[in-house]
């Protein structure tokens, strides 16, 4: 056998083979170590080799204990487990740690959220400041304090959302727990969001995060830390305060009503909070968590009185219990045990207000008053706010120029002289009494049949550029009218640009005056030209009068002759002073391009900044830009600069005197034979022996389109002695 290798024991005869010999030659096992009968060879063999055999045996290495090893390595994976079950911990405490830093640092600063403003409506008013003509809006708000709540709607809320919001965190880890319970169990879909990660939600985080369904998980731990922050930086009742009239004000209540402030006004047409029955702040408590489901409106009907209400019991047309009736009963019970924080109502209470009917306000869209001043003028509110809060968000409150008495008194004769002649003869007649135009149904009459289907108006007060009065159509919501020739909802006074034709005349003559070329004593020749290549304009009577007085060309409105005089006056010295004026054209140089021919009028011109520039004539030359509002406050009640432009000379006086004084004979008959019965206005009854019923001197002046497709007119009244009353043109 080889050196390395132990020796394999055989067992000898007379042995049972199990033992091995020992250091003093004994077995170990049951047998001697002799052997027995006949073991002995040639004696007891030589002690040499027994020796030698001897030594082999004690030199051979023992076999290791096995038991030990098992132990140890047990002992060893034993707390080689602990290890790596408690290195897992530690790695996953700090992959968590991690990630949730992570999470930490790209949230918003909770610092600032009452800075951050609320989208809230502007609100447009007459210049009383008590007729409201329109409300822009994304969405209806009205912000409102925690004084102004009343302590019943707090704890109706707090009943419904977050039972524990006086005392959390800003978020609720025993609703969380059961949530994920219920989810896991397929037993609903609980939320478990509380007031505070409702509003950080809307009011802080990402809305590109908060409309990504894939990142729900992250959505719902930056939420919570979110929540935890908010808390934090607005600790003890004060800061739950401000955080629960945030939300109140922040969130939605359906039908288009965003805050409690909007949602009482909807529902109940309630403007203050305070007046609000238990059963009213219950009802509103329940809307946010599902606006749709609970709608109030799909389960109203309306009852004998005509009112509009919710059966708290089922009907024919609903054979259920309404399910906003179920929740706001659900909340009041709440109440009465005790969930409240300020409040808890008793067993007579709560009997009461589960008894209270649910009347609702009836949904009335509302409806602009002067609907195209009101665009018109968005326009300059646009251009006073550009560096702050949008118009539709920045709940301004605008104070209007328009009065809205003489603005009745436009759409009333503006439809007078446009809807009223369409009608037919009896309709016409019926439509004449009933709205009392009885005396003025001769001039109704004789425009019936004549194919006028629109109109517009404009009443400015030449002393301060406002305007008083503006009808942009003869029917904004007149609809049922529309046509090719009407579209009712088109703004022809501040959009279209219309030839004005001799009522353009004035402009060039003045400009005339101002540059001494032309003098109302100025001759000119009314007698048909050929101007240019096969042009020969002719005068409306188709007449030739031979040399006429520059004053009398104007006030019959003679073409040739207006012609002939911006012939001498030049282009240049008109088209400056219509700049001035903020006169404005479709197209650059438009005034040159048509030449001679601008002198009539056919050069389309927008009927506002036409009138602006009868107003600079009303008002010894002096130019005031066009102004729509008198006043802006913001959502805080800080005032708006709203200064309007300088005024501007930009005719002389003495040219717009002049001007003014031409254009009064337009309506005096007795100087004019031809406009003056049609155009002069008198007190009353044109009556000498009546007293009060003189003539009142008046500057006027028409203009037709080409092909009689338009007609205006303009004028004004003398100036009035009271220098703080408006001259309306």
């Amino acid at each position: 056998m080889y050196r390395e290798q132990p020796a394999r024991n055989r067992p000898r005869n007379g042995s049972n083979g199990n033992g091995q010999g020992s250091g003093n030659g004994h077995g170990s096992g049951n047998g001697s170590s002799r052997g027995s009968g006949n073991g002995r060879r040639n004696g007891r063999g030589n002690a040499n080799a027994r020796r030698i055999a001897l030594a082999r045996v004690r030199g051979k290495p023992k076999p290791p204990n096995r038991l030990g090893l098992y132990a140890g390595m047990t002992v060893l994976g034993f707390f080689g487990l602990i290890g790596l079950f408690l290195g897992s911990i530690v790695l996953g405490t700090a992959t968590g740690l991690s990630f949730l830093a992570q999470m930490e640092s790209e949230l918003p600063p909770v610092s600032n959220f009452e800075q951050l403003d609320f989208a809230q409506p502007t609100l447009v008013y007459d210049r009383t400041g008590t007729i409201e003509l329109a409300r822009f809006q994304i969405e209806r708000r009205r912000v409102v304090a925690f004084e102004d709540i009343p302590k019943v709607l707090l704890d109706a809320t707090i009943a419904v959302e977050d039972q524990t919001f006086w005392d959390n965190e800003g978020y609720d880890p025993n609703a969380i727990v059961s949530a994920a319970l219920e989810s896991l169990a397929g037993e609903g879909d609980r939320g478990a969001s509380t007031i505070t990660q409702q509003l950080v939600r809307q009011r802080l985080l990402d809305p590109e995060l908060v409309a990504d369904p894939s990142r729900l998980l992250e959505r719902k731990i930056k939420e919570i830390l979110l929540a935890r922050n908010l808390t934090n930086a607005y600790p003890g009742d004060e800061g739950k305060q401000r955080i629960l009239t945030a939300y109140l004000n922040q969130i939605y209540y359906g039908h288009a009503a965003y805050g409690i402030a909007a949602a009482a006004e909807v529902y109940f047409g309630i403007t203050d909070l305070k007046l609000l029955t238990p059963a009213q702040a219950a009802i509103l408590a329940g809307l946010p968590q599902a606006p749709n489901t609970y709608d109030l409106y799909k389960w109203a009907e309306t009852d004998a009185n005509g009112a509009l209400v919710v059966p708290l019991v089922p009907t024919a047309a609903h054979p259920e219990v309404a399910t906003p009736v179920k929740r706001r009963n659900k909340i009041l019970e709440n109440l009465q045990r005790g969930d409240g924080h300020f409040i808890r109502l008793t067993a007579e209470q709560l009997d009461q207000a589960l008894a209270e009917p649910i009347v609702l306000h009836p949904p009335t869209p509302f409806q602009l008053k002067a609907p195209q001043f009101v665009f018109y003028m968005k326009h300059q509110l646009d251009a006073l706010v550009a560096d702050r809060a949008p118009v539709e968000r920045g709940g301004y409150r605008v104070i209007t120029t328009l009065d809205m008495s003489a603005q009745a008194l436009a759409e009333k004769y503006v439809a007078a002289g446009t809807i009223v002649p369409n009608l037919s003869t009896d309709e016409m007649e019926a439509e004449i009494d009933a709205q009392g135009l009885g005396e003025d149904r001769r001039w109704i009459e004789a425009l019936h049949g004549t194919d006028i289907h629109n109109g517009s108006l404009v009443a400015m007060d030449a002393r301060t550029g406002q305007i008083i009065a503006y009808v942009g159509s003869a029917g904004y919501y007149r609809d049922d009218l529309a046509s090719p020739q009407f579209d009712p909802k088109y703004d022809v006074a501040g959009t279209a640009y219309r030839q004005p034709g001799s009522a353009w005349k004035p402009i060039m003559y003045a400009a005339g005056f101002d540059q001494h070329l032309i003098t109302p004593g100025t001759l000119l020749n009314d007698v048909i030209t050929e101007f240019s290549r096969d042009w020969f304009p002719r005068d409306a009577d188709r007449r030739e009068r031979g040399p006429v007085l520059m004053r009398d060309a104007l006030s019959y409105s003679l073409n040739i002759p207006a012609i002939r005089a911006l012939d001498r006056i030049g282009v240049d010295p008109v088209a400056n002073l219509a700049a001035s004026m903020g006169i404005t054209f479709q197209r650059d140089r438009q005034l040159f391009q048509a030449g001679l021919a601008g002198a009539i009028g056919t050069v389309d011109v927008n009927q506002v900044e036409l009138t602006a520039g009868y107003a600079a004539l009303a008002n010894n030359g002096v130019e005031l830009p066009v102004q729509t509002i008198m006043s802006i406050t913001d959502a805080s009640g800080n005032a708006v600069p709203v200064t309007p432009e300088t005024p501007t000379q930009v005719l002389s006086p003495q040219a717009a005197w002049l001007m003014s004084d031409i254009l009064k004979d337009s309506t005096d008959p007795a100087l004019n034979t031809v406009f003056g019965p049609r155009l002069q206005i008198v007190n009353g009854t044109p009556d000498p022996l009546v007293p009060g019923s003189e003539r009142r001197p008046a500057a006027a002046k028409t203009g037709t389109a080409n092909d009689l497709r338009d007609l205006l007119a303009f004028g004004y009244l003398a100036p009035p002695v009271d220098p703080a009353a408006a001259h309306i043109v």
